[in-house]
């Protein structure tokens, strides 16, 4: 498992919902995503997802910082963890 945090190019650009569209769309490749899992929200589909934490985020007017962590975690061909 390689685990690695893909900063943002500029803060002002900053996306989470165009983010979130463009992991979980699969692109015509058969292996692009296996699952999504997403914790310590109310909502339980992508669309209401991206409305609670957009909602969230623009909450938080002290952080300075990107509001958007992503973290990119790949596995070698022929490793296919559990969803759960």
């Amino acid at each position: 498992m390689i685990a690695r945090h893909v900063p943002m190019r500029s803060l002002g650009k900053s996306d989470f919902a165009g983010l979130v569209r463009y992991i979980s769309d699969k692109q015509d490749k058969t292996e692009r995503l296996g699952a999504v899992q997403v914790t310590n929200c109310e909502a339980d589909t992508l669309p209401a997802v991206i409305a609670e934490v957009l909602a969230t985020q623009h909450q938080n007017t002290r952080a300075e910082s990107d509001k958007t962590f992503h973290l990119l975690i790949g596995f070698p061909p022929g490793e296919n963890p559990d969803a759960s």
